[in-house]
């Protein structure tokens, strides 16, 4: 993917202006960078959820997976019927709780868990999905060091070889996800 932004902008505060950026297809980037400098822009941008820039994006992905910074999750309702939510597979569902250590917790209310089960419960989410490219908002916020290994690892291991794009302030996440691109914004 290549995207040209000659503008980028939210009313008077420019984010981009006559930048390019390439994403290399099957390689994982990771966009670093300090907070407000555009990367969770920069990632909108690649994935196609924001088009209101001025410029182009060569190599769009038709189905990308997307896990957004916020958990984004229906809290008034359990952690199945929150998986159920993208899959017909009540199996396949639990088998998911289950990897992201979840597992027994199906009927309890997704408003009902800490902010790091709400975080597993959205990487749950994604690992029932398959696209052609993942984009990921600082995936592993809210979890401690055990929990960041083994999502990581989840993570890679059911999108091995397919592009990804990594949001992260965590200099950890480099070598959690085995990045072998990086996009430093300042």
């Amino acid at each position: 993917m290549i995207v040209e932004i000659k503008r980028k902008a939210f009313g008077e505060k420019i984010i981009f202006e006559d930048r390019k950026f390439e994403i290399k297809e099957g390689k994982k980037t990771l966009i670093k960078g300090p907070s407000g400098c555009g990367k969770t822009t920069l990632l909108r941008i690649l994935s196609g959820l924001d088009g209101d820039y001025i410029g182009s994006l060569e190599g769009k992905k038709k189905f990308p997976v997307i896990l957004f910074q916020e958990d984004r999750l229906s809290l008034n309702i359990s952690c199945l019927s929150n998986l159920m939510m993208v899959t017909d597979d009540k199996e396949k569902a639990r088998t998911a709780l289950y990897s992201v250590g979840l597992g027994g917790e199906e009927k309890v209310k997704a408003s009902e868990l800490s902010g790091g089960m709400r975080r597993r419960l959205s990487i749950a989410r994604i690992l029932l999905l398959s696209g052609d490219a993942l984009f990921l908002d600082e995936p592993l916020r809210a979890l401690d060091d055990e929990n960041r290994r083994k999502m990581a690892a989840l993570i890679v291991e059911k999108f091995p070889n397919i592009t990804t794009v990594i949001v992260s302030h965590d200099e950890d996440d480099e070598n959690l996800f085995s990045v072998s691109e990086m996009i430093v914004l300042d």
